[in-house]
């Protein structure tokens, strides 16, 4: 079997989209919870002379899950936030692409790292049970978010790691190109199907723009005149 189309197959699996479901929901239940308690909080302040004692552990609570819920759909959706220059500079797609599953390969295990990391931690809320100062919550309900979130975030991280090396070496690239970006000359026999152009016509399709774009300057002077 395709193993590009197996992952697409698997994208549009009951598993994949009630996964990506599951943390929307719980995304949607936690915001609101936020939002709910913040809004009586501040009605029975200001409108009723009362307060809400402890209800900075709910908020608190229901933060940690929505952070955490954010970064595994961040994760799903493969849109972390990251420093990346190489994209920008970088015109040749296949370089590019190189250094990002470079990339890749780190994100993962540092992830793996963090996991180990983890389970001690929820181990210990589990085992000492500490409870919130007024409400007396579990502060383990926050670290099974942790915990969750780092491991549905590696599920995704290998998941769109070895669905990017499998399109690297079967497409020759896998990004979505930028402008002027090229695909390598030496390497168009192997993938004469990526629909890219070499370095030295995406060099010739570049003077000929900028000779387009001073023809009409010249034009557009003529017609002022």
């Amino acid at each position: 079997m395709d193993t590009v189309k197996f992952g697409a197959k698997f994208e549009e699996s009951g598993f994949w989209k009630g996964l990506r479901t599951l943390v929307e929901w719980l995304m949607i239940i936690c915001s609101v919870c936020c939002s709910g308690v913040l809004i009586v909080s501040t009605f029975m302040r200001y409108c009723m002379d009362k307060n809400w004692y402890g209800s900075d552990e709910i908020i608190l609570i229901f933060a940690f899950w929505l952070y955490f819920m954010g970064a595994i759909y961040c994760s799903y959706e493969d849109s972390h936030i990251k420093a990346d220059i190489v994209s920008s500079l970088v015109k040749n797609i296949r370089a590019k692409d190189a250094v990002a599953l470079v990339a890749g390969v780190v994100l993962v295990l540092i992830n793996a790292v963090l996991i180990v990391c983890v389970i001690p931690y929820l181990q210990d809320g589990f085992t000492r049970m500490p409870l919130t100062t007024s409400l007396k919550i579990p502060l383990v309900i926050p670290r099974i978010a942790i915990m969750l979130s780092m491991i549905l975030m590696e599920f995704y991280h290998v998941y769109y790691l070895i669905k990017h090396f499998v399109q690297y070496f079967k497409d020759g690239f896998f990004s979505t190109p930028n402008e002027y970006d090229y695909f390598p000359e030496k390497l168009k026999a192997k993938y004469p199907n990526t629909g890219l152009l070499t370095k030295a016509e995406m060099d010739a399709k570049r003077v000929a723009e900028a000779a387009e774009y001073e023809k009409t300057l010249v034009e557009e002077g003529k017609e002022d005149k």
